[in-house]
């Protein structure tokens, strides 16, 4: 290749070679490029705009921001984990004191465990619901059902409960047993030779002989209403039940109770004497219903239901 320079009268050559070719070449194609960068830093300098360097440091510090954010997120969810864990650990601690006590007081109640099953799941039902896409269960909600699974435990609970203390009520109430912890029947209720004078004599109530001095009880729950010296029975105690039902016990030593004293079934209320007309210790024990006189026999032998 030869370039020509024109000067004047007189004119010179060059002659390039192929290397210096693609050297100019090169040169002419990145004096453009050049420019441009020089021209756009010269123009960043004086509009302000952030350049390369401004803006990789920008990109860092978003990175940081977005890391101490999704550390702060690990922080929130391990927290949220062990909240979670510890309800998990109360509701289950909880579920298991409810079968316990259930248990138990279905034992003591002498229930059927079949009946209220605290050592299997409430028993559920219902048609089948497939949804098209199946929601996700959200710890709220399951907790939720936790905490109604344990109040329907609860709730069986406390019908058991219920339903032992109306038991318990009503074998407290009900009139059975002997009225002696210790002692035999010496006369039974009805017609019988009086042992004083020897003639034919009725005879309201059940004798029960035994030693001096032992316990006289109460053979239902109920209310004093007499307890004192009472003419031929001597020391005497009568006890309301409700439903117009009365018990007396006479011919104590001693009475352990007072006028208007709540017994419990099975309460020591005296100790067996001979006061008044007796002729020897024993209790005479009498059931009336409205001031009625009734045969005690079917309450000394019926057990309470």
């Amino acid at each position: 290749m030869k370039i020509i320079f024109l000067g004047g009268a007189r004119s010179r050559s060059l002659h390039v070679n192929r290397r210096l070719q693609v050297a100019l070449l090169a040169v002419l194609c990145l004096l453009p490029l050049a420019a441009g960068l020089g021209l756009g830093s010269a123009l960043a300098s004086l509009t302000g705009a952030p350049g390369p360097e401004a803006r990789i440091d920008d990109l860092r510090d978003q990175l940081a921001a977005e890391r101490e954010r999704l550390a702060a997120g690990e922080a929130a969810a391990r927290q949220r984990l062990q909240a979670i864990t510890l309800k998990l650990a109360e509701l289950q601690s909880r579920a298991l004191r409810l079968d316990a006590l259930g248990e138990r007081m279905a034992e003591v109640a002498g229930m059927d465990p079949e009946e209220f099953g605290f050592a299997r799941p409430p028993a559920q039902g219902g048609p089948e619901q497939l949804p098209q896409q199946p929601p996700a269960l959200e710890f709220d909600e399951l907790f939720a059902e936790l905490d109604a699974r344990l109040e329907a435990r609860e709730q069986q609970l406390r019908l058991l409960s219920e339903l032992t203390r109306d038991r318990r009520l009503a074998r407290e109430s009900t009139l059975t047993g002997y009225p002696v912890a210790k002692g035999w029947i010496s006369s039974r209720y009805g017609y019988r030779v009086d042992p004083f004078n020897g003639r034919r004599a009725w005879h309201g109530g059940v004798d029960f002989a035994g030693r001096a001095g032992s316990s006289v009880v109460a053979v239902a729950a109920g209310v004093v209403t007499v307890a004192g010296r009472d003419g031929a029975y001597g020391n005497s105690v009568q006890v309301d039940h409700g439903d117009g039902l009365v018990t007396r016990y006479s011919h104590n030593r001693k009475n352990l109770v007072a006028v208007g004293e709540l017994v419990k079934k099975g309460q020591p209320i005296a100790t067996m004497g001979s006061t008044g007309r007796a002729s020897g210790p024993h209790v005479h024990f009498e059931v009336t219903r409205d001031g009625r006189s009734l045969d005690p026999a079917p309450y000394i032998q019926r057990a309470a239901r």
